[in-house]
């Protein structure tokens, strides 16, 4: 029974990692359609991976978990979970530095935009763009 928890678990650790790998190839190419298919497994793998944890951990064989057969395939399950949370850490810089290149983006279309906007009258008097247009008869 425990091992079979166990093997669940590290398969689904083992999809976690592939979709983490996927979520960083869509994020370096922008793919924005692919990370919403790919969030939302992710979400049912995460979800399937703490039931099997609440399971593990209230099972009766739990202290079986030590032995030796058992112990090295813990150990592997660790070590998938620690690869799991390196790769979404970096997916997570990966993600704040995109959105800080938008900010950027966003505040030099603004400035242009602020400098594109003024206008003067025949008097040389300035004004903002949202005079352009206005007072004209067809």
């Amino acid at each position: 029974m425990i091992a079979d928890l166990l093997n669940t678990q590290e398969q689904q650790l083992r999809l976690l990692l592939s979709l983490l790998q996927k979520e960083t190839k869509a994020l370096e190419s922008d793919d924005a359609i692919s990370l919403y298919a790919i969030a939302s497994e992710k979400e049912q793998t995460l979800e399937t991976i703490a039931k099997l944890d609440q399971e593990l951990e209230t099972s009766a064989d739990k202290q079986q978990l030590g032995s030796a057969p058992l112990k090295q395939q813990v150990d592997a399950i660790k070590q998938l979970l620690e690869q799991c949370q390196q790769l979404n850490a970096l997916n997570g810089e990966i993600i704040q530095a995109s959105n800080e290149k938008i900010r950027q983006l966003s505040q030099v279309i603004e400035q242009l935009k602020n400098q594109n906007s003024a206008t003067y009258d025949k008097l040389g008097k300035k004004h903002g763009a949202h005079r352009v247009g206005k007072g004209f008869k067809a």
